[in-house]
């Protein structure tokens, strides 16, 4: 009985080895915001938040789905912070600390959220969705009074096939 549950193994692994290799089936998850605090533009992803001094808008929210954060050449001056705590998928506070001094903190709380868009389309069994926001923030930098800041936010979704047959 032992030599046939060795056998059995065996032409499983060989079995998996010599299934075809696909093509990745990771999800893809991406998101951004931005909008204007008095003089400045505030824009964060999952990466980070940089606030520049402008009124100039930085460009479409959409085109902020990367995982870096990172303005056009010859931009104006602007402060870069890291994600310390919080996510726009989850409820609550997000802060961030400034890149060159830790000790400086910005919080951003969601106060409320109004879905303006939403695009669902079905790409080689994977699903794929983008909606558009316009969100309220609490903005509160280090020792200033918080603000309310209007965002408008970016979501994109790609799934996994789950099973389903792709292009191939």
């Amino acid at each position: 009985m032992t030599m046939m549950r060795h056998r059995a193994a065996l032409f499983l692994a060989a079995g998996l080895l010599a299934a075809p290799l696909t093509a990745a089936n990771a999800a893809i998850l991406e998101w951004a915001c931005q909008g204007q605090l008095g003089e400045q533009q505030v824009i964060f992803n999952r990466d980070g938040l940089v606030v520049v001094d402008t009124k100039q808008k930085m460009g479409d929210v959409r085109k902020r789905r990367g995982e870096k954060l990172e303005l056009p050449p010859g931009s104006p001056p602007y402060a870069s912070y890291d994600v310390s705590r919080g996510d726009f998928e989850e409820p609550g506070p997000m802060e961030f600390t400034r890149h060159d001094d830790p000790k400086r903190k910005l919080v951003l709380t969601e106060k409320s959220t109004t879905r303006t868009s939403h695009k669902h389309r079905l790409i080689c069994g994977r699903d794929e969705d983008e909606d558009t926001y316009r969100k309220i923030y609490s903005f509160q930098r280090e020792s200033e009074p918080a603000r309310d800041i209007n965002m408008q936010c970016f979501w994109y979704q790609l799934s996994t096939r789950g099973g389903r047959k792709g292009c191939d």
